[in-house]
This record gives C-alpha cells, sequence and structure tokens, in this order.
C-alpha cells in the first residue's frame, strides 16, 4: 500500500486536516474535527475508513477483502472510542487490507470495529450528547444500580448546567471541551484525609496538561491554571459513611478546543487559544484516567507524603509574595503549604501566619 497516496488523497478532501493524537505512527485524518480515517504508519498495510454501516453491507458484497463492521449506532457507544481501539488493532496486525478493484475509484480501504467497550479504554466508559450535569448523571446511575465499577467514567459533548465550588456555571461550547465525571470508592480513606483525592486529581489533570504547554499549575484546591489563566476546574463530592468515604464522584471540565468564551468569567484560556492547535478530546480523557489510576494506586498504598509535596511544588504562586484577600481586606503574602486537611496556609509581610479553608481567601489577579 503507498502510504503516501492514501494521504494525499484524503487530504485532497475539502476541510480535511491531519494530526496523531494518539501516537506517532498513527495518523489520523478528519473533516471538522472528525475523524474519518486512521493510517497505520509503522505496519504501512491498512487503512481504516469511517463508514456508513448500511453503506458498509454494500461494499463488502461488492469486495471481496472488506471485513465486516459493527456499527456503533444505537449502542451508546462514541464513535472516537472505536478509532482509538482502531490504533491498538494496528499494532497487532488485526485491521485487514481492502485492495482496490481496478474499475472501481474507491481506494485502499478497510473496515474493522470493536469486540468490546473492555478494549477500548482503561476504565468503563460513557459517552453521552447532552446532560445537565455529568455528576448529577453519576449520581444517579451509582443510586440507581448496585454495582457500578470503580472509575466508571461519564463523558458529555455538553452539560446544561455543568457545577463548580459553591454553585459556579462552567461555561463550555457544545463538543469543545472535556466535560467528564468518573466516581471512586476510596473506603480505605478516612474522611478527615478527604483532601488527598483532590490532590490526586489536581496532579492528574495538571501532568497531563503539562505535556502540551508549558506554565500550568494548581491553584489550590483544585483549580488548574495556565500562568493567570483557568483552563480547568472541578466538582468532588464526597459521601461519607462513619469515619470512612464511601463513595467519590470527581467532575471535571477542561477548556479543550474552544476559540472563544462569552460569559462573565474573568480569566478561562483553552489549550487551543494557547498553542493555537485542536487536540482529540478522547486521547487526553484517556491519559489522564491513566494519571489517575497511577496516583490512586499511590493513595491505596499510603504513599500521601509523595502525593503531598509533589502537590505543593506544583502550586499557582508558590514562590514571592502575592495579592489576596478576606473578609479583613486586601494583603500581600507568600504560601507556607497546605495542611493535610486542605487548609491554606499563608504567610503576610508582618510574618503573621493565616489559615483558610475552601473559598475563605481570594486570590487577586490583577
Amino acid at each position: 500500500m503507498n502510504v503516501e497516496t492514501i494521504r494525499e488523497y484524503c487530504l485532497s478532501k475539502k476541510g480535511a486536516t491531519e494530526s496523531f493524537p494518539f501516537d506517532d505512527v498513527s495518523l489520523v485524518i478528519k473533516v471538522m474535527n472528525k475523524m474519518f480515517a486512521l493510517i497505520d504508519l509503522e505496519g504501512a498495510n491498512s487503512i481504516a475508513l469511517k463508514c456508513d454501516p448500511e453503506r458498509a453491507i454494500e461494499l463488502r458484497d461488492y469486495y471481496t477483502s472488506i471485513e465486516g463492521a459493527i456499527s456503533t449506532r444505537n449502542t451508546g457507544i462514541e464513535s472516537t472510542s472505536v478509532w482509538m481501539w482502531m490504533t491498538n488493532l494496528s499494532k497487532n496486525s488485526l485491521i485487514i487490507l481492502m485492495k482496490r478493484s481496478s474499475k472501481n475509484s474507491l481506494k485502499n480501504c478497510v473496515l474493522n470495529m470493536m469486540p468490546s467497550l473492555d478494549t477500548l479504554f482503561p476504565v468503563p466508559l460513557i459517552h453521552i450528547s447532552e446532560t445537565n450535569s455529568t455528576n448529577s448523571y453519576l449520581q444517579t446511575l451509582c443510586s440507581k444500580q448496585q454495582e457500578v465499577a470503580e472509575f466508571t467514567t461519564v463523558v458529555a459533548d455538553f452539560q446544561t448546567s455543568g457545577r463548580g465550588q459553591r454553585g459556579n456555571s462552567w461555561e463550555s461550547e457544545p463538543g469543545k471541551n472535556l466535560l467528564f465525571s468518573f466516581v471512586l470508592f476510596p473506603e480505605f480513606l478516612e474522611a478527615r484525609r478527604q483532601f488527598l483525592i483532590s490532590q490526586v486529581m489536581s496532579l492528574a489533570i495538571k501532568e497531563e496538561l503539562d505535556s502540551y504547554t508549558d506554565d500550568i499549575s494548581i491553584k489550590w484546591p483544585n483549580d488548574i491554571y495556565w500562568k493567570n489563566k483557568k483552563i480547568c476546574g472541578m466538582l468532588i463530592e464526597n459521601d461519607l459513611m462513619g469515619r470512612t468515604i464511601r463513595q467519590s464522584i470527581s467532575g471535571i471540565g477542561i477548556n479543550v478546543n474552544q476559540e472563544a468564551f462569552h460569559s462573565s468569567a474573568p480569566n478561562p484560556v483553552s489549550l487551543q487559544q494557547i498553542t493555537g492547535k485542536q487536540y482529540e478530546i478522547f486521547g487526553i480523557l484517556r491519559n489522564i484516567m491513566l494519571r489517575v489510576q497511577s496516583y490512586y494506586e499511590l493513595l491505596r498504598n499510603d504513599d500521601t507524603e509523595f502525593i503531598a509535596n509533589r502537590y505543593e511544588k506544583a502550586l499557582f504562586r508558590k514562590e514571592g509574595m502575592h495579592r489576596y484577600k478576606d473578609p479583613d481586606g486586601e494583603f500581600f503574602a507568600r504560601i507556607v503549604c497546605v495542611e493535610p486537611e486542605g487548609r491554606l496556609i499563608l504567610e503576610d509581610e508582618t510574618l503573621r501566619k493565616r489559615g483558610y479553608m475552601f473559598k475563605e481567601v481570594e486570590y487577586l489577579l490583577i
């Protein structure tokens, strides 16, 4: 198969763009930010093309070398996940080459789909087009089903009532950003140590965003900033059972591909605005969940000192004196530390130590 011929043909389509969202050898070609082709450059013997299921049946009848596909229509499975799964297939030579007939203009292609959702993603994944809140959706799911697997993740293209800390709303253009929630059952963790969950989530997201741009930090307690602008917010809702945490749902919104913001939010920013590039949302989600799993394992093994130290090093405004505001007025201070229960300790210009829980102190950004 001549990879360059295939590439040139695909890119000749109006609005077509190419990228490598999964790895360095899996070429993805999109139209209007939607994947339609996946080419394995390493093997260079196959191409996967998105195709209408009914049209695929016709093509299989005409071309004997086309393998049948499993449609994702009416299955609740996001088609992007299929492409991620195909990437893994191509590494194992499971994607089958379809050769072009001499009397037809159809290029070399293959149609192959997935056997099960479990092979696609590191965690159980539910993709929905719209919901009021992914946290609320997952809360309802957990209350109705007795056995929801840990790390079950709900991702939505759009939220009508996305929530943040203390009822703050989250602006997001449909299909442009990463809006998701996932559930943990950390019964091994004492309720008084629940801030560790916030630290784990913040670190996982911060370190994933580090791979795309510089100047990412964690604004206490768990906002993610690029320089002085907010790129990610989260809402963590813990259900306690006695002295331990029965269930924890983390809802996260990351600005990925949005080009402009129109709400009254003071300082939003997206990866697209920072880098000028568009990103594959599900690839970012996959990497984040792998990082969450790694940090969660550290938490389970009680390696909390490592987590806490890493969190403090990643803090926004970790060095130097900066402006803050509390009920008594404005002041300059530096960050001393964050205590295990999440209390922020500042030291002002008079060397006086000040301690704050969530929403008790305001960062002044200007």
